[in-house]
């Protein structure tokens, strides 16, 4: 038996089928890359019909390929992109219209709901909704974007979900919200478990214009497929669909960072570094700068997250006109550790993790004539590993990141060994690196657990190379990250957090 896994990325759409025990098929991975609509004013949105289309196109081309194979599949799951939003418009029998046109799914990196927050911020902190949702003042949230939107349309009209659930709406003709990413829209209070009514109501919504929240058992089945698809997908027919986890979550599960004091980083277009721990461990507020969403109803992720990484990377790549990898893979072996002479705050699109600043924008401070591309590209790659340093240093402060924990990092780093061990010395702790992809490897290992197919100790972490970090160097990176911090805060000195007065 073997188990679909589905990846709704920001960048691309991925499909491929996996062992129980979280091993790829390779003969089945889809790919279709997808982009958002960048608008001068913020915006970052796309076509909920059309990103559904590619993404059965997707789910279709495996699918034909498990067949050749031979493959049986028993269960489907999915890691999405977080904190998505898009609206259906409601029926008069307050029925969400499946086939009516929908807003925009407005993406994490929209940020023109960011004019709201100033004059939300006595709100925010006086019902002290950052120790009630886990979730900053921030327009990465639905918050955020409800209120703005609420200026431009009456959002009591329709019902509203992250992408991935209006997926569901579109294959079964119903949609519920997992705990994994109800807990990431800045909607939902974490000590019942259950969507604010507090804030829906100075919202001027109710239950009912958001997907009911349902337990992790809940399931669907193949057969409850809605046209074309029952027919289309006969391969999926006998399989459990699972709802939807948040891809950090799935990218802690496919790096079997599902425990206490394990932690996990993801380097992609964003960066994320998360630990996981049981829900009675969570802080009563998110560490200084970091959040706290569900990994399910037993489980907890507090972690934080950098709106520039490989995004940034592609920039330099492209404006400074690099050299191919291999050479600059050559030239950052050669460097020598930490002397660039730059200090740079990486903020080209917007900062999340750890101000949350809603006007931060980036800086290179420190050129001169003699600065040359290489320079700013491994200054670049300092400040990105200094700031997930910055991160692991806050949730070590809160006892949720033992000194000497290490970590399992996935994603870009994997490719450079290079770069792997600069971000060794930066964090200061041993790290495990691999080109796995572990958010699609965590939707199928979440389940296989959930159908008992297989016990966390018959899972094995991806081939992966160790680094353990230099002491001398560690304490270079320590002194480029102070100085970082110190023109950060002289820059952005506001608080933006929200925590209350």
């Amino acid at each position: 038996m073997h188990i679909l896994a589905l990846d709704i990325g920001s960048s691309s759409l991925r499909a491929a089928v996996f062992t129980p025990d979280g091993q790829p098929v390779p003969e089945t991975w889809a790919q279709r890359p997808v982009a958002p609509v960048i608008t001068t004013d913020g915006g970052m949105t796309y076509d909920a019909p059309t990103l559904f289309l590619h993404l059965t196109q997707v789910v279709g081309q495996t699918l034909r390929r498990a067949a050749q194979c031979g493959l049986s599949l028993s269960g489907v799951g999915v890691a999405t992109m977080m904190h998505s939003l898009v609206g259906v418009r409601l029926r008069p029998d307050g029925t969400a219209d499946v086939g009516a046109p929908t807003t925009p799914v407005f993406a994490w990196g929209d940020t023109r709901a960011e004019v709201e927050s100033e004059h939300l911020r006595a709100y925010f902190a006086e019902r002290r909704l950052y120790a009630r949702t886990g979730c900053p003042l921030h327009s990465s949230y639905w918050l955020l974007k409800l209120f703005w939107l609420k200026r431009q349309l009456n959002i009591a009209e329709w019902r509203w979900m992250s992408f991935a659930e209006y997926v569901w709406l579109r294959l079964f003709g119903v949609a519920y919200a997992s705990a994994s990413l109800a807990s990431a829209t800045g909607l939902y209070a974490r000590q019942s478990g259950d969507w604010d009514t507090d804030i829906l109501s100075d919202l001027g919504l109710t239950k009912h214009n958001l997907t009911p929240l349902a337990d992790d058992r809940l399931t669907f089945s193949g057969e409850q497929l809605r046209p074309p698809f029952h027919r289309r997908w006969g391969l999926l027919r006998r399989a459990t669909f699972f709802l939807p986890l948040g891809d950090g979550a799935c990218g802690n599960l496919g790096s079997l960072c599902f425990s206490d004091g394990q932690a996990a980083l993801n380097i992609g277009t964003t960066a994320a570094l998360r630990v996981t721990h049981t829900l009675d461990q969570a802080p009563a507020t998110p560490p200084p700068g970091l959040w706290t969403y569900c990994l399910d109803r037993r489980r907890v992720l507090t972690g934080g997250a950098l709106s520039n990484a490989g995004n940034l990377l592609t920039w330099a790549r492209r404006t400074l006109r690099l050299p191919s990898s291999s050479r600059l893979e050559t030239a950052l072996r050669a460097a020598h550790q930490a002397d660039t002479g730059l200090t740079i705050l990486p903020f080209w699109a917007g900062e999340r993790s750890l101000g949350w600043h809603p006007n931060a924008t980036g800086a290179i401070l420190g050129l001169r004539l003699a600065t040359d591309a290489l320079t700013i590209w491994r200054a670049l790659l300092e400040t990105l590993a200094v700031r997930l340093a910055w991160i692991a240093d806050e949730l070590r402060a809160a006892n949720l990141l033992p000194a000497d924990a290490p970590c399992v990092v996935s994603g870009g780093v994997a490719r450079s060994e290079a770069f792997a061990t600069l971000l060794c010395h930066a964090l200061g702790r041993p790290l495990y690196v691999t080109q796995a992809e572990m958010s699609a490897r965590g939707a199928a290992l979440w389940v296989a657990l959930q159908l008992g197919l297989v016990t966390p100790t018959q899972c094995a972490l991806p081939v992966g190379q160790w680094f353990l970090p230099d002491i001398t160097a560690r304490d270079n990176y320590r002194a480029v990250l102070r100085q970082h911090r110190v023109a950060y805060h002289q820059l952005y000195p506001a608080p933006t957090l929200g925590y209350a007065p």
